[in-house]
């Protein structure tokens, strides 16, 4: 031993005699022995020291085995329960100690486990990476780690997180064990949906491409059946407007045959005759024209008058409101003016009434009537178009600008027109169309 080690005993040891000399004492004062010769008394003397001094060390020696024994205790239970996997291989990976739940891990008893190569639980595709790993752990003194899979007899496979420290003698080395497989599970499903992603994203663009291509065809065939439906709808009228006008014209070709070689005919009736008829043909031309500039898109902004476009808006129907026997009454409060598209805003008026006109016709009230508003309210134009035809129901008053919405059958309607009004007044005209239920009928309110 070395000399600080030998100090450190032989002052224990002073210690402990002193310790003893005063139990003798002690005890000396409760018995009173009688004195005998001074040789025999220092020698019984030194006898009962030399025993209390032995009984003290045993009884020092039973504590710290007791400390000893529950210490080992505490250290064999955290072994052997530690939720990780505990063994001890030597060089060649032969297994020399495992805990319980290293032996549960791979699946054998404990005592079945010792003296059996670790490699041989291992996957065959991961034997060459954990020899490697043993091979580094033998050279270096540092710790190591990887991950392998381990083969189970009757169990499916594991995924283990293995670390090891080796011993510094480098003859054996300790391994902690961690199961990993549900995190391996849940990485590899993640990078499988990573794989699906990225497949997704590398066709999302064109699939957005012909996804976006059919809805725009859609949106071009119904827009186009919109179109001609309000192109029916204006056949229908020119036919209205032209009606009488033909009429007239075919009374008065007709009644030159029946005058000519009578004395009324003469070149005064000729000349008026052929005057009227011009005048029916110019009538009729202007008409079409009427119809054609409706039609034509606005090239740029400009000023106009509302009652102005309701003006030039309404001869184009009149004629088919009047056959269904319909009303309108325009009640313009001054003349308010705008700057904007008076082909696109005749467009939305005309939308809103023709869906007025349907829905009298439908309800077929006594005395179906649309009446028109204009006037100027907080610096902003506003148009109102209020019917007489029962209101709009509550669960679709919502839905009524929405694309394709409609409560005709598909035969009748796109449920583009109001929606196409409304996408006008706001992004072409910064306004607002709106609908609300107002007495006996609906009311549209264009405001810009």
């Amino acid at each position: 031993m070395g000399i600080g080690t030998d100090k450190i005993l032989s002052a224990e040891a002073t210690e402990l005699r002193h310790r003893a000399e005063e139990k003798l004492r002690a005890k000396k004062a409760e018995l009173h022995p009688s004195r005998t010769g001074e040789a025999t008394e220092r020698l019984v003397q030194e006898l009962k020291i030399h025993q209390i001094e032995l009984e003290m060390q045993n009884t020092e020696l039973r504590q710290a085995r007791d400390e000893v024994e529950t210490a080992l205790e505490m250290y064999t239970d955290l072994y052997d329960f530690s939720p990780a996997g505990y063994f001890t291989l030597d060089q060649d990976g032969v297994i020399r100690a495992a805990n319980l739940s290293g032996a549960t891990l791979l699946g054998i008893e404990r005592s079945l486990l010792l003296g059996r190569h670790f490699g041989s639980f291992v996957a065959d595709e991961a034997r060459q990476l954990f020899a490697k790993f043993l091979g580094k752990l033998c050279v270096g003194q540092g710790k190591e780690s990887c991950e392998v899979e381990i083969t189970r007899k009757g169990n499916s496979p594991l995924f283990l997180y293995i670390e090891a420290t080796a011993f510094e003698s480098g003859e054996e080395c300790r391994i902690a064990v961690i199961d990993i497989t549900e995190r391996r599970r849940a990485e590899d499903a993640l990078s499988e949906k990573r794989r699906e992603l990225e497949e997704i994203n590398s066709t999302l663009e064109l699939r957005i491409a012909q996804t976006l291509d059919d809805l725009r065809q859609k949106d071009q065939m119904l827009i186009l059946r919109d179109r001609q439906a309000v192109m029916g709808e204006m056949i229908n009228n020119i036919a209205h407007q032209w009606r009488q006008p033909l009429n007239t014209l075919g009374l008065m070709v007709q009644q030159l045959p029946l005058y000519y070689g009578s004395a009324e005919f003469n070149s005064e009736l000729l000349k008026e005759s052929t005057g009227k008829s011009m005048d029916l043909i110019m009538h009729m031309s202007r008409t079409i024209d009427d119809f054609r500039n409706f039609f034509r898109s606005d090239k740029q902004a400009v000023t106009f008058g509302v009652n102005k476009v309701i003006a030039r808006t309404l001869p184009l129907i009149d004629k088919s409101f009047q056959e269904q026997q319909i009303n309108i009454v325009l009640d313009p409060e001054g003349d308010p003016m705008l700057n904007g598209y008076p082909n696109e805003y005749a467009q939305v008026l005309l939308n809103i009434l023709m869906n007025a006109r349907d829905a009298l016709v439908e309800l077929n009230p006594d005395d179906p009537l649309i009446l028109i508003r204009t006037f100027a309210e907080g610096g902003k134009t506003v148009v109102t178009v209020t019917d007489n035809a029962g209101g709009i129901a509550d669960d679709i008053i919502d839905k009524l600008f929405d694309p394709y919405f409609t409560t005709k059958g598909p035969d009748k309607g796109t449920g583009i027109g109001l929606f196409m009004s409304r996408t006008i007044i706001e992004k072409s005209m910064g306004g607002k169309l709106t609908v609300r239920n107002s007495g006996s009928g609906a009311e549209f309110r264009i405001e810009v």
